[in-house]
């Protein structure tokens, strides 16, 4: 469970205009995730997801990186025993928060500066938009340090990049460029790094200004898509946009169509 009064230690967390910032600020060591960034990962993307004012959420780091992905440091200090239950606590908790994200009707945007690495890639996964610095660069690296993979690079790499693509970046370490990673399909757009951030900010806002419930529906939908056959995924559109049709939203959006006029959302 989310505990809303706990102060968080290593990531930073606002709610400003709608949009949920969630930023990894351990830039000392790359934004490197050990347990302590974990557990404030799970309680901040909760606190998001539970506030009704959150119509966007906005992932990133502080520092040159998005994250160097796990804490081999603090790995390399554990006995064998110790590392196994670490590991379960850390991947459990860094899960659930992915998971979540998938979830929740907010769009989510990540922004990425510098590295982005290992488990940090299922920031990428569960965001709706990247927005990607132009001397980025991408990796899994686990093989090179005997792990296995985790942040659901087993499911979401190869229908985003592709099996031999997928196959590549997990048994061969391949290292790829943000202009790759674009070509591949791992990131929506690349901009100069001065850029990044302000970008990624004016997308979130935007999308925040949304139809939230609407997006929502439009995420389920694709999620589900990957699963589901024609048949199935046709009677889910039908349901979702019947249930649409009944918002506030949707009237709004209408009735701005019609007065040629832009809409105003409430998420509603």
């Amino acid at each position: 469970m989310s505990d809303d009064t706990r102060p968080l230690r290593v990531v930073r967390y606002q709610v400003e205009q709608g949009v949920a910032t969630i930023q990894l600020d351990r830039p000392d060591v790359g934004n490197a995730i050990d347990l302590t960034m974990a557990e404030d990962i799970y309680e901040a993307v909760f606190r998001a997801a539970a506030d009704p004012a959150v119509r966007a959420v906005l992932l990133g780091g502080t520092g040159r990186s998005l994250s160097v992905g796990g804490d081999l440091v603090m790995m390399s200090g554990l006995d064998r025993d110790q590392l196994s239950r670490r590991l379960r606590r850390l991947v459990d908790l860094y899960h659930l928060s992915l998971e979540r994200l998938t979830g929740i009707d907010a769009p989510v945007v990540c922004a990425v500066r510098g590295a982005a690495a290992g488990g940090a890639l299922g920031l990428l996964y569960v965001a709706d938009v990247v927005v990607a610095a132009e001397d980025s660069r991408f990796a899994l690296g686990y093989g090179a340090a005997g792990l296995s993979v985790d942040g659901g690079s087993s499911w979401f790499l190869p229908r985003l990049v592709g099996l031999r693509r997928a196959q590549q970046l997990m048994l061969l370490n391949r290292r790829i460029t943000a202009a790759e990673a674009l070509d591949w399909g791992l990131v929506t757009e690349v901009v100069p790094p001065a850029e990044v951030e302000d970008r990624a900010r004016e997308l979130a806002g935007r999308l925040a200004a949304g139809p939230t419930q609407a997006f929502g529906r439009m995420k389920r939908l694709l999620r589900d898509s990957w699963t589901a056959d024609l048949p199935a995924q046709l009677s889910a559109e039908t349901t979702q946009m019947s249930a649409a049709g009944a918002s506030e939203d949707a009237a709004e959006g209408i009735a701005a169509f019609v007065g040629k006029r832009s809409p105003t959302f409430h998420g509603r």
